[in-house]
């Protein structure tokens, strides 16, 4: 039995924000690019997709703050790739500190660690999180504005795309898919290495 695009529309209208919140708070980019496409599509509406956006990724990174804050060093000693994530970020500690806990979103590579690694170094929390607040509220405008304008210019290239949801979706699953395999592959092999 194929799924219609109505059922589709109608899975989106009623998770597609919870979906855009807990993307932005894990993976983000893709996700909220997908979110700005459906927003043109009408499936999403434009304003609450960035809030949820914006309220995601603000939730992701003061969690891996306040993480970093509580467990510190032992995050950093326990996950190879946070250890080689923060071989980047250590040298802006000190003098970018700010910038960094702006920017770090925006820098592939570094937004995981970045607020760890503020945590551990005394970063104050206050602060962090006003620059967080701002520095999300930024991304999630950006980001679901440019998937709105991808959307607009394939429109206009190659005309109404019926079952554009269909193909998001599939997209979606697969990126999730690849998440958790990875998430499990890099935790097998943390195991490994004690």
């Amino acid at each position: 039995m194929p799924i219609e695009t109505q059922d589709w529309l109608l899975f989106i209208a009623h998770y597609g924000l919870v979906l855009v919140l807990l993307g932005a708070f894990f993976e983000g980019e893709t996700i909220i690019v997908l979110a700005g496409i459906l927003c043109h599509q009408g499936a999403l509406p434009l304003e609450w997709t960035i809030i949820t956006a914006a309220l995601g990724a603000f939730m992701g990174d003061q969690t891996g703050f306040h993480l970093g804050r509580r467990y510190g060093t032992n995050l950093l000693s326990r996950f190879q790739r946070f250890a080689q994530q923060a071989d980047k970020v250590q040298p802006w500690l000190t003098s970018k500190s700010d910038w960094l806990a702006f920017g770090c979103r925006f820098i592939y590579g570094t937004r995981v660690v970045t607020p760890v690694l503020l945590a551990v170094h005394g970063y104050p929390a206050g602060r962090f999180a006003l620059i967080n607040l701002f520095s999300a509220a930024l991304w999630a405008i950006a980001g679901v504005s440019a998937g709105y304008l991808i959307g607009t210019g394939a429109e206009k290239l190659l005309g109404r795309i019926a079952h554009i949801e269909q193909l998001l979706l599939a997209v979606l699953l697969v990126m999730l898919g690849f998440w958790w395999w990875r998430h499990r592959k890099f935790q097998h092999d943390s195991v490994l290495r004690k």
